[in-house]
């Protein structure tokens, strides 16, 4: 009872509309476990690079690495500036070439044979500050979603039409990295050679090095990706994610489970009204745990069905009622539907600060399965690779097959979010249309159960290395 009053409390504190820094500075007792610091200094020669790493959600730290990160190669510097926000790490990585400092927005180390070796030292120091933060506290590995055989650890962050599928396994005999993200991008066919001053067949020298130092196997797998940005990004963003999930899983810290929230309730309500459709919706993000669920009533009940999983699996209650034009067929209905909840979300997020904003979830229906992978990101964004036409059905109950894609489009992209919806192999070589869109629809729910958790550790704060999301 005392942990837990604590940790109200401090949620309390943190949740208030003082900024990041002072709220933080106020918590003298921290509700949830935190990690030591760790530094190294690694050399080659001439170049010498040196890294620290601080827990940001310790009591009284405040957001930014004080040493700043200043490699010589300019995009690695953002790229590792990821870690800031989607770890929620303090991070400094600072090289020297002969004993001078090399000033932050520099590319002056972007120079053949020099840039392999300095990314290469950036890995391997910063790998090595964060074995020594992680090995600043006991272990128990009993979170949910964690193996306590393996100690393997799993995310998929997104950027727009590219994600990257990443896992680290903290029970390796010895570190290691596999990574297959090429070709990155597909301009040229094979792929960009480099990124400003970096050049992308360097992202495996620096990740290799890093987990060899961490002391776990990482693999990476570029799923999506065209744009060789996002596809580097997208890798950093999941390592960044997946290690503060499993700092979080080694010491038996969920941020779901642990129902922090919000300053206020966020409610969304939205009324659209044409000459084909008059529709209704509200919607609760933090509904009572046991209060009832909500009322959905479209006019289309394959529609309605779909509503009901998405709702079960958010852990949210949605109100949806429609008057539409199925006179003529059900297209308008199912797509204003969309479009009103979609808009609803948006309202309730407001402005996104606080939540883990990023996440992904699989559903499952019969044979079908599918993995959705979601950011709230004001970018809205959906690709799918579900094989909908496989069948060659026409209907599913009172909706066209047409009409099912549509429909999660239409709601991702008036919710201002990033979404891959992708189809999972199994036993069953094409599952119903029908499966696949409950498959799709419980994922979806899930995965916005994760990314609309508040996070107290981010004392409000947007989660994006920008400070704020696009808009």
């Amino acid at each position: 009872r005392l942990i837990w009053s604590r940790y109200r409390r401090a949620v309390a504190a943190l949740m208030g509309a003082e900024d990041p820094a002072a709220k933080r500075a106020r918590v003298d007792e921290s509700p949830w476990p935190c990690w030591g610091p760790g530094k190294a200094d690694v050399q080659a020669g001439a170049l010498r690079v040196s890294a620290a790493v601080e827990d940001a959600a310790g009591p009284g730290c405040g957001s930014g690495g004080e040493g700043g990160i200043a490699t010589g190669i300019s995009y690695l510097d953002h790229m590792i500036d990821q870690l800031t926000a989607h770890a929620q790490l303090r991070v400094s990585v600072r090289a020297y070439a002969s004993e001078q400092s090399i000033e932050p927005h520099s590319n002056e180390l972007a120079v053949a044979l020099e840039d392999e070796v300095l990314v290469g030292l950036a890995g391997e120091a910063l790998g090595a500050a964060l074995h020594q933060m992680w090995s600043s506290r006991k272990h128990t590995f009993s979170s949910k979603g964690s193996d306590s055989s393996s100690r393997r650890l799993r995310f998929c962050a997104p950027l727009d039409e590219a994600f990257t599928d990443l896992s680290l396994d903290f029970g390796a005999a010895a570190g290691c990295a596999e990574l297959n993200l090429a070709p990155y991008g597909v301009y040229p066919k094979e792929g960009r050679t480099r990124i400003g001053s970096f050049r992308t067949d360097l992202t495996e020298v620096f990740f290799k090095r890093l987990a060899e130092r961490l002391g776990c196997r990482m693999e990476a797998r570029k799923v999506r990706g065209k744009n060789a940005h996002h596809i580097v990004e997208a890798t950093f963003k999941s390592f960044a994610r997946c290690l503060r999930k499993a700092m979080d899983a080694a010491c038996s810290f969920d941020v779901v489970g642990a129902g922090a929230s919000p300053p206020q309730p966020r409610l969304g309500e939205k009324a659209r009204s044409t000459k084909e459709t008059s529709i209704d919706v509200k919607l609760e993000l933090d509904p009572e745990p046991r209060g009832a669920r909500g009322s959905i009533l479209t006019g289309v009940r394959t529609l309605d069905a779909l509503l009901s999983e998405l709702e079960g699996h958010a852990g949210i209650r949605l109100k949806a009622e429609c008057k539409g034009d199925r006179w003529i067929d059900e297209h308008h209905s199912a797509e204003d539907v969309a479009i009103t909840i979609g808009q609803a979300l948006a309202v309730a997020f407001g402005d996104k600060s606080g939540i883990t904003r990023m996440g992904f979830a699989e559903g499952r229906c019969n044979g079908a399965h599918v993995l959705c992978v979601m950011d709230i990101s004001n970018r809205p964004c959906l690709c799918s690779d579900l094989r909908l036409d496989a069948g060659g059905e026409e209907m599913v109950g009172d909706i066209s097959v047409e009409m099912i894609e549509h429909v999660f489009e239409s709601l991702v992209t008036s919710a201002l979010m990033t979404v891959h919806l992708a189809q999972q192999a199994t036993d069953v070589a094409e599952p119903s249309a029908g499966d696949l869109a409950t498959a799709a629809a419980r994922a979806l729910g899930a995965a916005l159960k994760e990314c609309a958790a508040v996070d107290p550790r981010r004392a409000g704060a947007v989660s994006s290395s920008k400070g704020t999301l696009s808009k």
